[in-house]
């Protein structure tokens, strides 16, 4: 390449940058547009990490105080409803990709849910109930 050549491309490349820049209105806000994700994935998590740090506390001041009893959890009943839910999401999701998409393996994105859900509302039909 020659230096003409070099300068003419150099040349066009800042015509690029330039026309570029003018092109998009509104660089100046940019910083603030990029940074409004970050801080509210950084407060996001933060008021998490409270959450969970104060039902902590709260947990060890009950047990403390001697006053703790054990929760009762049905897995039978918590499969049911979590069943039903995936299965209308499940549903909901494979109709709407097989509208839109077509038979494709987008309908993965809403037959595992499906799936899912239906396993589950077997486990709540098939299991002994207490």
């Amino acid at each position: 390449m020659t230096p003409e050549e070099k300068e003419a491309l150099f040349r066009s490349l800042e015509e690029i940058r330039i026309a570029i820049q003018a092109s998009q209105p509104g660089g100046e806000y940019k910083a603030i547009l990029y940074s409004i994700p970050i801080v509210g994935i950084i407060f996001g998590w933060l008021l998490l990490f409270f959450l969970f740090f104060w039902w902590y506390r709260q947990r060890m001041a009950i047990i403390k105080a001697g006053l703790y009893q054990k929760e009762k959890f049905d897995l039978r009943l918590y499969s049911f409803f979590l069943g039903l839910i995936l299965t209308f999401v499940g549903v909901a999701l494979s109709v709407t990709f097989i509208l839109v998409l077509g038979k494709s393996l987008a309908m993965l994105g809403g037959l595992i849910p499906l799936g899912t859900g239906l396993g589950l509302l077997c486990y709540y039909k098939w299991s002994p109930r207490k």
